[in-house]
């Protein structure tokens, strides 16, 4: 297997993914992580998410990041042999992973319900904006759209002007909604029979679980008259050379962070007394706290809060991130050597497995590097394969 994981939990797994960007081919990455074998196809144009910076080599680490240990073949789906060498890859596959408009599959034949004929076990999951059906069915939409509707950038600064997520949030999350159904259709699938199904995975109503499980308290109750405002309880505090952040509940953690900064006269302040009156005054209560904390190193600091048991930490830039101790322990990051870009870093797989661990390992594919090799897996010769690149069907 080029560049993949024959190892692993999933390991003769088949996956064919037309996806770009990073909500899909992330998806597939993490199921290429834990052994099963990722077929990449690709239109001549390539996946746009190649076309951004840095570049190294030709290769794009934002690419590299979400599309490693994948195998890429190069086929244009609009002529009729490109359609039916996509139908014989989907019909020996087990998932068929897609983040195109549900139109457009169907218009290439290549939808659930063309593709479950050829192959009634196929799981195929279609990652897309807002589903099939309903008033947005047909609207494009990027992670930042979605943010914007669900409300999450309205939640990021209910004090002022809305602020985005500045990362692809919607996107990772709806990666690994995806990769979890996945796995659990199959599965259902090993206990159904070997019958296959069809799964859908919006954007909207992923991110709108992630960001809506603890924003509802104002909508919970159906009958509740008790309303709380949106408050931004969720600040940043200077120390004398760095920032922290921090979160305390309880009287008790309260308590102990007022006389770790030096400011125990605040737990006779009558706007600090409780939970809830804290947190309605929770502006002022972090510029009191600061007092305190802009005396005091941020080493000085570090070192009381694990010394007391305290919830905060500095904040630390990617760079000091990829320094610390505990996320070094933990393999965060996993750093390897490739033959092509010499020593890389990837995130890791996000979860420890003791019997069946994930490999990171891989790296991403060039445009159509494999697709030689997956021509041959259904059945063309090199007189075959020269014939349909001379014809303009694959690359």
């Amino acid at each position: 297997m080029a560049d993949g994981v024959d190892e692993g939990p999933l390991s003769g797994i088949k996956v064919l993914e037309i996806s770009q960007m990073v909500a899909g081919p992330l998806a597939g990455t993490m199921l290429a992580d834990l052994g099963a074998s990722v077929i990449k196809m690709e239109d001549f144009r390539g996946d746009p998410y190649r076309n951004v910076e840095p570049q190294y080599k030709g290769m794009c680490s934002r690419f590299f990041a979400v599309n490693r240990h994948k195998r890429s073949i190069q086929l244009d789906l609009r002529s009729e042999e490109g359609h039916e060498i996509a139908r014989s890859l989907a019909k020996d596959c087990d998932v068929f992973l897609v983040n195109s408009r549900p139109e457009a599959m169907k218009r290439l034949k290549l939808d659930y319900e063309s593709l479950r004929v050829l192959n009634p076990g196929i799981i195929y999951v279609l990652i897309s904006g807002f589903g099939l059906d309903g008033p947005y069915a047909d609207r494009p939409a990027y992670d930042q759209v979605i943010q914007a509707i669900t409300g999450a950038m309205y939640l990021q600064n209910p004090e002022g002007p809305p602020m985005p997520l500045r990362s692809f949030f919607v996107d990772k999350f709806a990666a690994t909604a995806a990769a979890s159904a996945i796995t659990t259709a199959l599965y259902r699938r090993e206990k159904n029979g070997g019958k296959g199904q069809f799964v859908s995975v919006p954007l909207m109503k992923t991110f709108g679980f992630l960001n809506l499980v603890d924003n509802l308290y104002n909508h919970c109750f159906v009958n509740g008259d008790q309303q709380s405002p949106h408050i931004n309880a969720m600040r940043p505090i200077r120390s004398a050379d760095g920032t922290f952040m921090g979160y305390f509940q309880t009287d008790a953690q309260f308590e102990l962070i007022c006389r770790v900064l030096g400011v125990p006269h605040l737990l006779e302040d009558e706007r600090f007394t409780n939970p809830i009156i804290r947190v309605r005054n929770i502006g002022v209560l972090w510029q009191e706290l600061e007092k305190g904390s802009i005396k005091i190193t941020s080493d000085e600091l570090e070192a009381l809060a694990i010394e007391h048991g305290l919830p905060i930490a500095k904040v630390k830039s990617v760079d000091e991130f990829l320094e610390d101790e505990q996320a070094r322990y933990l393999e965060c990051v996993k750093e390897y050597d490739t033959d092509e870009y010499g020593p890389v870093r990837a995130a890791s797989y996000p979860v420890d497995f003791s019997e069946s661990p994930a490999v990171v390992k891989g790296t991403a594919p060039r445009p159509g590097e494999h697709t030689d090799q997956v021509l041959r897996e259904v059945g063309f010769d090199d007189d075959g394969i020269a014939r349909l690149r001379e014809a303009g069907v694959v690359r």
